[in-house]
């Protein structure tokens, strides 16, 4: 499915192994606008979303929304405040944290923009502030980074919580989606199947933990290398933090308890 007309799209140039190509900056609205995440404070960064805002006839960005405070996607947002006079937005429990913002939303809060409106759907998970927005007339979904368009998000404790972040997926899957549009990597056509895919993913790499501690695997590290056999060296630490949350995951279900930084299994139904 093709991007509706009323949503453009600025790719920022931070590529790298967790950004993907980089972090995509989405444009909402007709004649007035706003901006979903602003990675970059460069002025090429800038000139690139003002550029695409004006090629959509979008003559004023009068909103920037962060889907979460991680630094690419909040890098540039004042800057961006700044050079259009747009207001900031920010989820409510992360007020202050850039030290400008203008306004704070909440789950189901409905925001404004030139031509309809977004939903504001509160998402924990890889961040515990994290926030969708869902644009209900052609059922369009920004996801932030609970959803990549490809590869599986990272949850990172203590703030990313693998409880949160499986409630958020099976909450998404109460939507009618046509189409999400992530912060990093391409579009996602088909969002109801790459929700259950996150879900089937998650679910299966907690039966792989489930299987480590059975065989004795007790540590973090040890679980991560049972499980993680070919990733590479980049990659280990980011390994040890899924472990690390479906481990967390685990010990609030009551499956496992943790003693002396070793984790011990309770339940095994």
């Amino acid at each position: 499915m093709a991007t509706p007309d009323f949503i453009g799209k600025f790719t920022a140039n931070n590529p790298g192994l967790m950004t993907l190509q980089g972090t995509n900056q989405y444009i909402v609205g007709k004649e007035s606008g706003l901006v979903i995440d602003v990675a970059l404070s460069a002025d090429s960064n800038m000139d690139g979303i003002i550029e695409q805002a004006e090629a959509m006839g979008v003559k004023k960005i009068e909103k920037i929304l962060l889907t979460h405070i991680h630094s690419d996607h909040t890098g540039g947002a004042l800057a961006l405040r700044k050079r259009c006079g747009a207001k900031l937005g920010i989820h409510r429990s992360r007020k202050g944290y850039l030290g400008g913002e203008d306004f704070q939303y909440d789950d189901n809060d409905v925001l404004d923009f030139g031509g309809g409106e977004l939903k504001v759907l509160h998402t924990p998970g890889h961040e515990s502030g994290h926030c969708c927005f869902y644009e209900q007339g052609d059922k369009v979904l920004f996801s932030g980074d609970n959803i990549l368009g490809y590869g599986t998000a990272v949850i990172h404790p203590p703030d990313g919580n693998m409880s949160d972040y499986m409630k958020t997926l099976e909450r998404l899957l109460g939507f009618e989606m046509s189409l999400i549009l992530p912060g990093h990597g391409p579009l996602i056509g088909k969002p109801e199947a790459k929700v259950r895919e996150y879900i089937k993913h998650r679910m299966e790499r907690e039966q792989q933990v489930l299987g480590a501690l059975r065989a004795n695997r007790n540590t973090i590290g040890d679980i991560t290398d049972a499980i993680y056999v070919d990733v590479s060296a980049a990659l280990k630490r980011v390994a040890e933090f899924s472990v690390q949350a479906h481990l967390e995951k685990l010990e609030r279900d009551g499956r496992v308890k943790k003693e002396a930084g070793r984790y011990l299994l309770l339940s095994d139904n």
